[in-house]
Formats: C-alpha cells, structure tokens, sequence
C-alpha cells in the first residue's frame, strides 16, 4: 500500500487529454511521465516527511502534508492550499479546494482501477496498473474540471 501511495501523490499537471505514467527512478524518486517519455515532475519526501513534486529544473510544485485532522493537505510552493483531501463516509476520497468545494472524487471500480469524478460525477480519468507495474493516468472525455495548471492526488485507493 506504502508503494500506491507514493505513486499516487500527483495527478497530471496538464488536462489536456495526455496519458501520465508514474515510476520509481533510480534515485528511488517517483517519476511523472507523459505519454512521449518526457519527464513532467520528480516526487519524494523531504527531512520533516512532506511529499514534495518538482518540476525537472528543481523548481517546487507542490508540498503535500497530513494535518492534525488526517486530511491530506496540498500547498503551492508559496505554501498556499491548492486542496485539501479526506475519505468521506461513502468510502471515496473527496478532493476539496480551499473554500470547501469538492474538486474531484476517486473510487476504486469494478476492474481494480481508481476512477476519478469530476464534481457532477462524470468520469475524468482513470488509474490502472501497466504490464511492467507502473501506474498510469489516462484522462476520459470532457469535464467541467479543467484547469489546465490544477494539480492533485489520490490515495489509499488500491
């Protein structure tokens, strides 16, 4: 579960239809990848336990952090809350912006994959497992959520 969970801290940076392909590199940091091979972020925990993205330059994304009421909270690198993310009584993980709106819901599926809603409850994107054990992000249809530089996560789904 400790390997899922690492591989699911970052969703696609870009919703533009592209597939993301998520990794263990050498180092031992998960590696985002689109569907050419182009590395989009590198991921691992810094010295106080905070999973940190940075883009390939080093340069921060985002920080994610577990507050003092469980939830799984995501900061830009001003350390601004992008979302904030808790499992909700239905046994979905509900991702909320800053204001409390639910982003995006994520639910395991009849196939083992992870399917993430947008707020409507229209199917944006699913997780699944490749052949060689990578996990991979492909986005579905159109949806009401798109925020071209919105990033987000899953956890604990699989």
């Amino acid at each position: 579960m400790k390997r899922f969970l690492l591989l699911l801290l970052f969703a696609p940076l870009i919703s533009f239809g592209q597939n993301i392909t998520y990794s263990k590199g050498y180092s031992g940091k998960t590696v985002a990848k689109d569907q050419y091979g182009n590395v989009i972020a590198n991921g691992q925990k810094d010295f106080l336990g905070a999973f940190v993205w940075k883009d390939q330059y080093g340069n921060i994304i985002k920080k994610e952090t577990i507050d003092y009421l469980g939830r799984n909270v995501s900061k830009d690198n001003k350390g601004n809350i992008i979302s904030t993310g808790k499992n909700n009584y239905l046994g979905e993980y509900e991702e909320k912006d800053q204001n409390g709106n639910v982003i995006a819901k994520y639910k395991r599926n009849y196939l083992g994959e992870v399917e993430k809603k947008d707020k409507n409850g229209n199917i944006i994107g699913k997780y699944k497992y490749t052949y060689d054990g990578n996990l991979e992000y492909q986005l579905q249809g159109k949806s009401t959520y798109s925020n071209p530089l919105h990033i987000n996560y899953i956890i604990y789904m699989i």
